[in-house]
């Protein structure tokens, strides 16, 4: 069973499958207003403070915070192992918004691409069964996984840092560590979200709060750079499997949630790992991709070129 209350998986599942759907026309809206924003491709808050002033980018922002809305109720119904591999979806959405607004098509590429990943994440929901009803963590646990993740997190973003000559590969390094941020940001929302349903304001005399805010800010800034310096369907792919991979394994450990990987399953465990990763790659590789890889070329030129951006 997935959990004690099968009325709040059965609320969570379109709630999460809601907010996929809003996080994809969200992240299409905010790659549209940063790849045309005046601003250097260096990791800055000079971007951030160019994209409030953007309509457009503040309707992505908007639709990105009903998306969190609708998380956030999918987490406090139902484990975060249940929940965040089905905003995976979001790429059913997105990755043919972004290419009908390039002026492009998906080809079969793309599309046996996105069909690979999401029917990996229906397998492995199916066949994983995931379960758990933890709602806290303990003070050791929350020190462990806030240190070890900011220092992986410094290490992808000065990895991503190093490529600045290569845009695809750097848009990539961040879009990962924008998934660690956004996979942390899920449990805290989880936890945070039962300490305010039982401590009230009383909770804001915890940390957990302040994290929560401190890794969503920090992953939007990650996520804008990425989306601002290359095509969404190199970024945005990796976001989304790297943000349910990172929460279900801290979900794990610190939540102690759980899945089926007994002799029986573990076999179409791991089948369902391999179609995601094949996806993945299918999406990483496209045409879409390659022929993108000019005008961002030409676009980082640009903005590298004096006096094309003030902060």
């Amino acid at each position: 069973m997935l959990m004690a209350s099968g009325t709040g998986v059965a609320i969570a599942v379109p709630c999460a499958l809601g907010a996929a759907a809003c996080f994809a026309v969200a992240n299409v809206e905010q790659m549209r207003a940063a790849r045309r924003a005046e601003a250097p491709s260096e990791l800055s808050t000079t971007l951030m403070r160019r994209l409030i002033r953007d309509r457009q980018w503040l309707w992505g922002f908007a639709t990105s915070v009903g998306g969190y809305g609708l998380q956030a109720v999918a987490l406090f119904l139902a484990p975060v192992v249940l929940v965040q591999p089905l905003i995976v979806t979001e790429l059913l959405f997105a990755l043919p918004l972004a290419a009908h607004w390039a002026g492009r098509r998906l080809g079969i590429r793309e599309w046996t691409g996105t069909l690979f990943v999401a029917g990996g994440i229906t397998s492995f929901l199916v066949v994983g069964a995931p379960s758990g009803e933890r709602t806290h963590m303990t003070t050791t646990a929350l020190f462990l996984m806030t240190a070890v993740s900011a220092v992986a997190l410094l290490v992808l973003i000065a990895f991503a840092e190093s490529l600045a000559h290569r845009p695809m590969a750097r848009a990539s390094g961040l879009a990962l560590a924008a998934s660690a941020c956004f996979g942390l940001l899920s449990v805290f929302t989880k936890v945070v979200g039962h300490q305010f349903e039982h401590e009230k304001l009383a909770t804001l005399a915890h940390v957990q709060p302040y994290l929560l805010a401190i890794f969503a800010i920090t992953g939007l800034l990650l996520a804008q750079t990425a989306f601002r310096i290359a095509p969404l369907s190199v970024s945005l792919p990796l976001i989304d499997i790297g943000e349910p991979l990172v929460a279900s394994v801290l979900a794990v450990v610190v939540l102690h949630e759980r899945l089926d990987l007994g002799s029986g399953t573990a076999v179409g465990v791991a089948l369902s790992a391999a179609a995601v990763t094949l996806g993945i790659a299918l999406l990483d590789t496209s045409p879409l991709v390659r022929a993108a890889q000019t005008d961002v070329t030409e676009s980082t030129a640009r903005l590298t070129t004096p006096g094309a951006a003030t902060p």
